[in-house]
């Protein structure tokens, strides 16, 4: 299912056909990788060169599941009447389709098959109009951004951007429903120009072309990587990208979810760094197919399985969380359960959640979404120019965008570091919920937090609401603080001595600083009344015993 954008999808043509072919699709499991002559301490006869550099820098070994499986497996099932459409070497197994659900039964009785699944079907109709989306098109423009000044301000990222962070050196692989005329709109003229779209493969109808298919990957895409000075520029216009379609616009099969699962495949071998997935399932065109809420474990379906293993090979998964908040599912769709990836929600303008952005909490009551971007009213591109859509569609590649651009400003970090650091700048870090988890976030907070920012490498997490504070108040902060042991706040009330005004110090907290440059303490206020200037001194403590002040802030108690 493609996360559409709810009120927007109002023009949809009628469909006529004049004929009809069921084509049957099934995933074979193997029981083991057979006879395999390619050895694992030879990584480089099937991994990248760039791809083994990132598992070298992230010290994420080469395993079992990267070796392929054995060609004679596959040569054996393969025949006139059952196509192979490809193999997974991370679930172990083929995904083939044929016209006869006998002929895939039947592959049970071979001794290297442990079962035989049922994806569903489809069925090629002829004659068939398209489906369009309405956008609503927008002329308007704002300094260099254009229209993507909005939605990217409202996380800090124009800031990001402004530090020089702009995606460069890193790849980005989308998965969509299809990419139309995205090598032919003025948005994305520099990208091709400068040869930043590196790669493309249809899983669909398995080929290479994927512009001829479907606007949603285009509106996706230019939250992204759109980049004409003001009319619209992107959230990583710099990156380079993978574009794959895995989603037919056609049926609803369990066969999409394994079209994922190799998709995350193939950019893991390629070396990519950020996979953007807006895209998410719950029910199927055949009922027995549909998932249930107990499935949302983070590790049932195969879209989950999936994405699960691509978090373990260094990439950052960035997927939406749905728009089913309001429909009958009412919850997150898969593979939005799974714990290492990082789920994205939608904002308004005002930074409140839609009916439509699905939320969590997943099966095993872990906090989904994680994080949320504008979903709202969102500028996105379309054939045409510019419009605005509605869903979690459209917040997830803002978020993988700029997600991408962190990562750039220091590759040392790990995919659950970054990820980390992008949930504890969220203006929710302390009081998450489960519509849009820890927030908003700010990526100036968050390059902070990645000891790369031009202007200090020390970074607060300020919690307190002076407008909101009480005589007895107490919040947690987060401290980052690269090569140092200890963080302090020291807590200082205003006080008079005749016509003189002086701070007290009424309290002083103080954390430890782990080895990733993190801590975290519980700032106490206490009997000090309201109308009274408060200041809070945060210092951070090298092994040497120096302090170094990082930042102050004030502000008066009021109730």
């Amino acid at each position: 299912m493609r996360i559409f954008t709810g009120v927007l999808l109002v023009v949809m043509s009628t469909l006529s056909y004049a004929g009809s072919k069921t084509t049957y699709h099934f995933f074979v499991q193997f029981h083991d990788k057979g006879l395999n002559y390619v050895e694992i301490n030879k990584p480089d006869s099937f991994l990248s060169a760039r791809a083994l550099e990132r598992r070298s820098r992230l010290d994420i070994p080469v395993d079992s599941f990267d070796l392929p499986v054995t060609e004679a497996y596959i040569n054996n099932i393969r025949k006139p009447s059952i196509q192979v459409r490809y193999v997974s070497k991370w679930l172990n197994g083929a995904v083939i389709s044929t016209a006869s659900m006998d002929t895939a039964w039947r592959l049970k009785i071979k001794f290297f098959v442990d079962d035989v699944v049922y994806l569903g079907k489809s069925i090629e109709k002829t004659n068939r109009s398209g489906r369009q989306e309405e956008l609503a098109q927008n002329d308007s423009f704002k300094n260099q951004y254009g229209d993507g000044y909005r939605q990217l301000d409202m996380l800090k990222g124009t800031d990001l951007h402004k530090a020089g962070f702009l995606g460069e050196n890193m790849i980005i692989a989308v998965f969509d429903a299809g990419f139309r005329k995205v090598n032919e709109l003025s948005l994305f003229a520099e990208l091709f120009k400068n040869e930043q779209v590196i790669y493309t493969k249809d899983l669909v109808d398995l080929e290479r072309n994927v512009y001829d298919d479907d606007d949603h990957g285009l509106h996706v895409f230019g939250c992204m990587a759109a980049n004409k000075p003001s009319k619209m520029i992107g959230a990583a216009p710099a990156a380079e990208y993978v574009l794959i379609r895995t989603e037919s616009n056609t049926y609803e099969t369990w066969l999409e979810e394994l079209n994922w699962v190799r998709a995350a495949e193939i950019a893991d071998s390629m070396g990519v760094d950020v996979i953007n997935s807006s895209l998410g399932y719950n029910h199927f065109d055949e009922k027995r197919l549909n998932h249930s809420h107990a499935d949302l474990d983070g590790k049932t379906t195969y879209i989950s399985r999936g994405a699960a293993i691509a978090a373990t090979r260094g990439m950052l998964v960035v997927n939406s969380a749905g728009n089913d908040g309001n429909k009958s599912w009412g919850k997150l769709d898969f593979p939005a359960d799974v714990e290492d990836i990082l789920v994205v929600g939608a904002v308004d303008h005002s930074l409140d959640a839609p009916a439509f952005s699905s939320p969590g909490p997943t099966s095993d009551f872990r906090i989904k979404p994680d994080v949320a971007a504008l979903g709202k009213q969102t500028f996105v591109a379309t054939t045409y120019g510019i419009g605005t859509g509605y869903g979690t569609s459209y917040s997830s590649p803002i978020i993988a965008g700029l997600a991408a651009s962190l990562w750039g400003a220091n590759t040392t970090l790990t995919p659950l570091e970054v990820k980390e650091i992008i949930k504890r700048s969220g203006h929710l870090f302390y009081n998450p919920d489960n519509v849009i988890g820890y927030g908003v976030p700010d990526f100036d907070l968050a390059l902070k937090m990645t000891g790369k920012h031009p202007s200090f490498d020390y970074a607060t997490r300020q919690l307190i609401s002076f407008s909101k504070t009480s005589y007895a108040h107490e919040e947690s902060v987060s401290i980052y603080a690269p090569s140092h042991t200890k963080g302090y706040c020291a807590v200082k009330q205003q006080r008079r001595f005749l016509f003189f005004k002086y701070y007290k110090t009424r309290s002083t907290s103080e954390c430890s600083i782990g080895s990733k440059g993190f801590g975290r303490m519980h700032v106490l206020l206490y009997n000090i009344p309201n109308g009274k200037k408060v200041t809070l001194s945060f210092y951070a403590e090298n092994e040497e015993g120096e302090k170094t002040i990082i930042q102050e802030m004030q502000g008066k108690l009021s109730d």
